[in-house]
């Protein structure tokens, strides 16, 4: 009985993450093909935004498709590869730059008044 309710409650995790790895894909094409709209939390330099787009896309496919061939029974060794090396970086570096693009925006202009700085 016990073992019948871990294979449900693993089945719909799976599911799950299937249905995360396709909104990844969703949300990353989605910056990509309009980068000038992105989410809130990624406003930055174009490039920034087009990387999270892409690292979006390349998060959700790989993930999608490791956790569909476990479902299935099958093995994937490359999709994880993808994600840890692709875009995990992606994702992490825009995230970065966003956030001191954010911060430069933020601080004053520095400007000379009278050979001091203001």
């Amino acid at each position: 009985m016990l073992g019948t309710v871990t294979e449900v409650l693993d089945g719909a995790m799976d599911v799950l993450t299937v249905a995360l790895g396709l909104g990844c894909v969703w949300l990353g094409s989605r910056v990509v093909l309009r980068p000038r709209q992105p989410p809130e939390s990624i406003r930055g330099p174009l490039w920034a935004v087009r990387a999270w787009g892409l690292g979006f896309v390349l998060l959700g496919i790989p993930l999608s498709i490791e956790t569909g061939t476990l479902l299935t029974g099958g093995a994937s060794d490359w999709a994880a590869d993808v994600i840890r090396w692709v875009a995990g970086p992606l994702v992490v570096g825009s995230i970065v730059a966003a956030v001191v693009a954010r911060r430069r925006e933020r601080q004053p202009a520095r400007t000379v008044k009278g050979g001091r700085w203001a």
